[in-house]
């Protein structure tokens, strides 16, 4: 039941006082050249966390409830399916998100196998990056064909959910000015034809590649956001039953009517728990309570010891601010926001 689980994930933050939801960087290295990331500067540096580095982290964090595999391609990492494992079996993590530029359906596909081969109870999503139709994501991404790419790459994720039922599939499209058309139409697909476990929509956010993109208008998204709520109902009941699946449609609302006011240039700061249960740690060691804001420190100056770094004195100072109020339309945080915290939204 959904209210059930998050009063045990709040219960387990509260005895932690350490992140039960973590953003890991596995690698900095990406084979796609996509105008839409803010992450465009520190991608192919030659950074990825040693796996004896990745076991020391594992060992610091404890119980984990959310784990983001993120990079550059995370899936360019052959031993992606011993990572999960290693965080699977030491900190009994429950739930792991991939998202992925979907290139490689040949490496993705085995990996994924190689991830579900550990027979514990945990679901893993694969979130696949499309933010347009045929030719127009390939132009968003740089590479020629990936739209093609990716849609063999959803199909070969299906074949892998029929046989076990661990492992959900989702889409994640970035909304941009130009792009609203072909959001339209992929919320339609995903819901139809390719029988997705959700579809989210991240708002063009940070310094992009290409300066050319811009972030949607507010009547643009509200054109977007209203056929996403409309979608929500039909994956939430689904998953959660109809009276969990409710709820989480009241919660998807909630969300976007907070990211209307702050597009319409009427942001609301709110006490964000990006620092308390959520963390982000990059390929190069810095750890971050969040991509949008300045790093509290590197695990290298630390000697890999996590617990020092975390409430260390400038962690705890810039942890009192982000408490203090801040304002963003960052998906990752403002979901554990909503899971945590939902009356500041309201």
């Amino acid at each position: 039941m959904l209210g059930t689980d998050i009063l045990a994930w709040k219960k387990l933050a509260r005895e932690k006082h350490k992140p039960v939801h973590v953003i890991l960087f596995i690698t900095d290295h990406c084979n796609a050249k996509c105008g839409t990331c803010f992450y465009w500067q520190n991608l192919n540096q030659g950074e990825s966390l040693k796996p004896d580095h990745i076991d020391k982290i594992s060992d610091a964090l404890g119980e984990l409830v959310w784990l983001d595999i993120s990079g550059g391609e995370p899936f360019l990492r052959k031993d992606i399916d011993a990572i999960c494992h290693r965080f699977i079996e030491n900190n009994r993590v429950r739930f792991i998100n991939i998202p992925t530029n979907a290139i490689q359906t040949s490496v993705i596909e085995r990996s994924v196998q190689g991830i579900l081969s550990n027979r514990k109870n945990f679901r893993l999503n694969i979130a696949l990056s499309i933010d347009g139709i045929g030719e127009n994501h390939d132009r968003v991404r740089g590479v020629p064909g990936n739209y093609a790419k990716a849609l063999a790459t959803m199909d070969a994720m299906r074949r892998i959910r029929e046989q076990d039922e661990r492992l959900s599939l989702s889409l994640v499209t970035t909304v941009m000015r130009h792009n609203i058309e072909d959001v339209k139409k992929l919320l339609a697909l995903g819901a139809s034809e390719w029988k997705l476990d959700y579809h989210s929509l991240n708002i063009l956010r940070g310094q992009p590649m290409d300066p050319a993109l811009q972030a949607p208008t507010p009547e643009q998204f509200a054109e977007v956001s209203k056929l996403q709520l409309q979608l929500c109902r039909q994956y939430f009941r689904g998953r959660w039953g109809a009276l969990g699946g409710w709820t989480a449609v009241m919660g998807r609302f909630l969300l976007n009517r907070y990211y209307m006011r702050e597009m319409e240039g009427h942001p609301r700061d709110i006490s964000c728990n990006a620092g308390d249960v959520s963390c982000v740690i990059d390929a190069n060691g810095d750890v971050y309570f969040c991509e949008l804001l300045k790093p509290i420190g590197n695990l290298k100056t630390y000697d890999w010891d996590f617990d020092r770094l975390w409430h260390d004195f400038e962690a705890t100072q810039l942890r009192a601010k982000v408490q203090n109020g801040c304002h963003c339309t960052h998906e990752c945080f403002h979901t554990k926001n909503l899971i945590f915290t939902p009356w500041r939204l309201v």
